[in-house]
């Protein structure tokens, strides 16, 4: 099997957002748009971006993404894009803003809707305008990964972009700027992480070099995700848990599963995607325990477990220990159909990682105890 993965050129290290200007300038931009949202800007984060980047009265901003990404959004993004006359992106956020900002250089170069583009209905352009991405959050690996996930609006499940094109040019990853994260979004968003490293681990795909890096991802986020969420200026924590969000990323390319199924099925409510795939990895591994189990054990191995039943517990114990709910209901989302929730899951793309996915019946086992 031909091994495939897209990166970008990675820059590291605290303070890493002084490269900014070097980066646009090797990329040609001279009128770079900054997408970002209304928290990174309140923090003082998006700042540092604009300043570092040295592009003065050349930057245009574009900063009320909405928390859960919409097509409304990518439109006010790219519409300040061609206002500004802009050439090129610079995203400043989580996985939002990110995934956001993926979205506009497609449009900046292609036809739009947005939505022509979702899940291959029609091929990606090979030429999009360039973007560096700046992770402000440690989780959603967007700033490697090759996805972009994007609502039709605020209340509707979500669907998206994928495709080697839209991986960013350059992502800039500065622990430094995740110092001000709020202690329950490190927490959901450094789940997400861990949920990435476990489902990219367990799919099907025969890649060693993304395997071993996905366990990597999750032994880190054991390590360290605690004392991050305790101590949101421990930089050691902080610099370990961005390193799994990365890692994380790079293992979404081995694909993903039911826990993201769900995750997407239920995010029509606005609530937080690290949390929700993290309620719902439990219910997962205890699936493929029953259907993929000498995987599972592999995975519990490569992470210092002794068996499956004892990593999913761990884990389980994991997303307790870091103050997320257990279950979607304790989480606010409302009682629901969970049987056409079920359905949905089960019609999922994300069920393509696996050899052996969860049947309609399955489904509606497992959404029912991932609610709770």
């Amino acid at each position: 099997m031909t091994l495939l993965f897209t990166l970008p050129k990675v820059q590291f290290d605290f303070g890493a957002i002084r490269v900014l200007a070097d980066e646009l300038e090797a990329l040609g931009v001279t009128r770079p748009l900054f997408v970002s949202d209304r928290g990174v800007a309140k923090a003082g984060v998006l700042d540092k971006a604009v300043v570092a980047s040295r592009a003065g009265n050349a930057a245009t901003i574009f900063a009320e993404v909405p928390e859960n990404p919409t097509v409304a959004g990518v439109e006010g993004a790219f519409a300040a894009y061609t206002a500004g006359r802009c050439d090129g992106i610079v995203a400043v956020g989580g996985g939002s803003v990110i995934d956001t900002a993926k979205a506009v250089s497609v449009l900046a170069t292609q036809p739009g809707p947005v939505t022509r583009y979702f899940r291959g209905a029609n091929p990606l352009p090979k030429t999009v305008a360039p973007l560096i991405a700046v992770p402000t959050t440690a989780g959603t690996g967007s700033e490697v990964s090759r996805g972009a996930g994007i609502h039709p609006d605020g209340a509707s499940r979500g669907s998206g972009l994928s495709g080697p094109e839209i991986v960013p040019r350059v992502a800039i990853c500065d622990p430094e700027l995740t110092f001000t994260l709020p202690p329950r979004l490190t927490a959901g968003t450094g789940m997400d992480a861990l949920v990435h490293a476990a489902e990219g681990f367990l799919a099907t795909s025969d890649n060693a070099p993304v395997a071993a890096i996905a366990a990597d991802a999750i032994r880190r986020v054991f390590a360290f995700l605690p004392r991050a969420v305790a101590d949101g200026a421990d930089r050691e924590a902080r610099r370990e848990i961005m390193m799994a969000a990365l890692e994380g990323g790079i293992a979404i390319s081995r694909g993903l599963g039911p826990a993201h199924a769900i995750g997407n099925t239920f995010g029509d409510r606005g609530l937080h995607h690290g949390a929700m795939v993290s309620i719902a990895l439990p219910p997962t591994l205890r699936f493929h325990a029953r259907h993929n189990a000498s995987r599972l054990e592999e995975m519990a191995t490569a992470i210092g477990y002794s068996s499956g039943a004892e990593a999913t517990e761990a884990i389980a114990e994991l997303h307790l220990r870091v103050g997320l709910p257990p279950t979607l209901r304790g989480l606010g989302y409302p009682d629901c159909d969970l049987d056409e929730a079920a359905e949905d899951a089960f019609g999922s793309f994300f069920n393509a990682g696996l050899s052996r996915p969860p049947t309609r019946d399955e489904y509606v086992e497992l959404v029912h105890e991932a609610m709770g």
